[in-house]
């Protein structure tokens, strides 16, 4: 498995993705809507390109998605992954379709992290796997894969529910000219507070302004405040 290529946006908070940046809060920069903006527009270039990914607004996994996944996987061993959000499409000779799952590694006492799948489905209607992509936080495991004690975890549920989106709104109320839209709950670090690491949606408030992905970043202190501290964006990509 290759892990997301993930380019920092500029938030103020420079090697954060060490375990020690997100020990306690740190005051992240202020975002303008010029600001995010322009990094939405350069990502959102990629969405215009004829056999581009179109980023789904509806990311629940219907009865026909679920189909689509299943045949893709069937017959595959050692890793068990349940499909947790539909991310989007791309029109080729035929489609690609990207999947955020919760996989586990099928020993016991193994934990779960989250991995993009990417399935190829052909105009026959037969599909196939093209390539898995795991989704990256900073100090999970060591070199031999054992937890840090301090660092962050993958969460084992990643439903977003009313927590989540309470943490994600206070955090981004004054993130102005953006909406962020919360699609999973991927992990949390136990601090002086908590910080949580959540996919979003994000979309510019601007007429018929495409949107991509991104995992958020946000500290929450003992009070409840919440600021975002970090975003890295996540490009869809079956490469």
């Amino acid at each position: 498995m290759k892990n997301i290529t993930s380019k920092l946006i500029a938030l103020g908070l420079t090697g954060a993705l060490a375990v020690g940046s997100f020990t306690a809060c740190s005051k992240a920069k202020e975002t303008t809507a010029g600001t995010t903006g322009d990094t939405a527009v350069e990502t959102i270039k990629g969405d215009k390109k004829a056999g581009g990914w179109s980023i789904s607004q509806d990311t629940k996994i219907t009865d026909a998605k679920f189909k689509i996944f299943d045949k893709a996987i069937e017959g595959l061993t050692g890793v068990s992954y349940e499909p947790v959000a539909y991310l989007g499409s791309q029109v080729v000779a035929g489609t690609n379709h990207c999947f955020l799952c919760k996989s586990t590694v099928i020993y016991p006492g193994a934990t779960n992290r989250y991995t993009l799948v990417y399935i190829y489905e052909r105009f026959d209607g037969t599909e196939e796997i093209l390539s898995f992509e795991d989704v990256t936080l900073p100090g999970t495991a060591d070199a031999e894969g054992n937890p840090i004690a301090g660092g962050w975890s993958f969460a084992e549920d990643p439903a977003v529910d009313a927590k989540i989106t309470e943490v994600v709104d206070k955090a981004t109320e004054k993130l102005l000219g953006v909406k962020y839209e919360p699609v999973a709950n991927i992990g949390s670090q136990v601090v002086a507070g908590t910080n949580h690491a959540v996919l979003c949606r994000i979309t510019a408030v601007t007429p018929d302004a495409p949107s991509y992905y991104a995992l958020v970043y946000i500290c929450e202190d003992l009070e409840g405040n919440c600021e975002v501290t970090e975003i890295t964006d996540i490009e869809l990509s079956a490469g």
